[in-house]
């Protein structure tokens, strides 16, 4: 199965983006009539066939919609200082959509060794990987954002956060359940500083350890999301 992304599914005729287009047409070498699948991020997942192969705009008519209101029975966010090496949190990007996650935003801690992102770089990615992964959610990725607004402005049933600080961790599965709605605070480099941990305390945050193991920042992010999506697919 191949999958393609529309971000507007509402016609029943639509187009392929030039992208989309020169890969359907030229790599793929799909052909008028031939069957394809379109999502548009946003729980859709359409059946449709190829009316004009043009590689600069494929022209797709659509016979199926088949609708996914949720990604899953739980929510996933993830707020992370992104790494000096921006490679790695674009790396980190596509592992996390692959395995599963609805939110991204990228924290501005006082250790953040990088403040500004390429968002639409990330985005792309992101598709890339939600098609890739046969999902038809895309997740939203958020501005860069203070990390005392973070805290504020964010609510969740499981608040976590992971740092290198702490005495007496929980472990993932103490502090996340099946269908929680949870947020996971990964900090930089230089980790969290202690009055950081102190206002994400004072927040309802729990500390939660990823192992004994002294992680980078983006390895870090991606075993949480793993363990997040592992304790919910136990339920199953």
């Amino acid at each position: 199965m191949q999958l393609f992304y529309i971000p507007d599914l509402d016609d029943d005729l639509v187009q392929l983006s030039p992208d989309e287009s020169r890969h359907c047409v030229r790599s793929l070498r799909m052909a008028a009539g031939d069957t394809l699948y379109i999502t548009d991020g946003k729980g859709t997942l359409a059946t449709g066939s190829i009316l004009s192969p043009d590689p600069k705009g494929c022209t797709v008519q659509i016979s199926n919609r088949d609708i996914q209101p949720h990604r899953a029975d739980y929510h996933l966010h993830l707020a992370i200082a992104p790494t000096k090496n921006a490679d790695r949190i674009e790396w980190l990007v596509e592992k996390a959509v692959e395995i599963g996650i609805d939110e991204i935003t990228p924290l501005i801690t006082h250790n953040s060794e990088r403040t500004h992102l390429n968002r639409s770089r990330l985005e792309k990615i992101a598709v890339s990987a939600m098609k890739q992964s046969l999902q038809r959610h895309l997740p939203i990725i958020h501005d860069e954002t203070p990390f005392e607004s973070f805290l504020r402005d964010t609510s969740a049933t499981a608040k976590i956060i992971c740092h290198g600080h702490y005495e007496h961790p929980l472990m993932m599965s103490q502090a996340c359940h099946p269908s929680d709605d949870t947020v996971v605070l990964i900090g930089p480099e230089g980790d969290f500083t202690e009055h950081e941990i102190t206002l994400a305390d004072h927040a309802g945050y729990r500390p939660v350890s990823l192992g004994h193991n002294r992680l980078r920042t983006e390895t870090a992010a991606l075993t949480a999301v793993c363990a997040v999506a592992l304790i919910n697919q136990q339920q199953q």
